[in-house]
């Protein structure tokens, strides 16, 4: 189904067990990736929600230990992190701005600022053990849940949640989601590389500003692709 603008097309995704049918909107004018992030936010939503059914999980607002996980975040999602963050009032970017500051020293402090041939696991683990909270993150919740990145969507856990504070994550229980945020890698560069969340503003200075433009539904037939590459 298609309007003047837009185009609106039922994805019917097998991944395991799971049988999702979400229909999707996108822009059928050339646009950057990010501009289908909506899209795949609530395609990714959906998975979950599939994924999570009849388990009872224990995530809830006010339980902000996975907020200082190192979250992966890739150019198609930063891109669209950073239009969030530009259009805020100026007094919360300020704060914004100050938290990301204080997150980016401290990784640096801690020689985590480059990836310095380090696993993804090594890296993870050594991150966490720095406690540093999510710039995002007020009052132990996400102060952009709406728009949070699909990997923070695609992280529940069945285990009681004061479980999760743990160095070694001792019993943590997590629920069993297909990693759709996967393919948003390398989805707006061709490069299948990511950075952390709480190096957003690090990032966005020395990103290229150059950025491809693709019809809604081409984006989304490229994200299709690479997510059936990644099983």
């Amino acid at each position: 189904m298609a309007d003047s603008g837009h185009s609106t097309a039922t994805l019917r995704l097998t991944m395991g067990t799971l049988r999702i049918a979400y229909p999707i909107t996108v822009p059928n004018a050339a646009v950057p990736a990010a501009e289908i992030m909506p899209a795949l936010q609530g395609l990714v939503n959906a998975v979950v929600e599939a994924a999570e059914a009849g388990q009872a999980v224990s995530c809830r607002k006010g339980c902000g230990a996975c907020c200082r996980q190192l979250v992966p975040v890739s150019r198609t999602e930063g891109e669209r992190l950073l239009q969030l963050v530009e259009a805020m009032p100026a007094e919360r970017r300020q704060a914004l701005s100050a938290r990301f500051a204080a997150a980016e020293a401290a990784i640096d402090r801690a020689g985590l600022k480059e990836r310095s041939g380090r696993s993804d696991r090594e890296l993870s683990t050594s991150y966490f053990a720095l406690g540093v909270p999510c710039p995002f993150l007020e009052d132990e919740s996400c102060s952009i849940h709406p728009e949070r990145p699909l990997v923070c969507r695609e992280y529940l856990v069945t285990s009681p949640a004061e479980l999760c504070a743990g160095e070694q994550q001792d019993g943590v229980t997590p629920v069993a989601v297909p990693k759709v945020s996967m393919a948003a890698r390398g989805l707006q560069d061709e490069s299948d590389d990511w950075f952390p969340l709480a190096l957003l503003m690090a990032w966005g200075r020395r990103r290229p500003r150059k950025v491809r433009q693709r019809p809604g539904p081409e984006w989304v037939q490229r994200f299709l692709k690479r997510l059936g590459a990644s099983k």
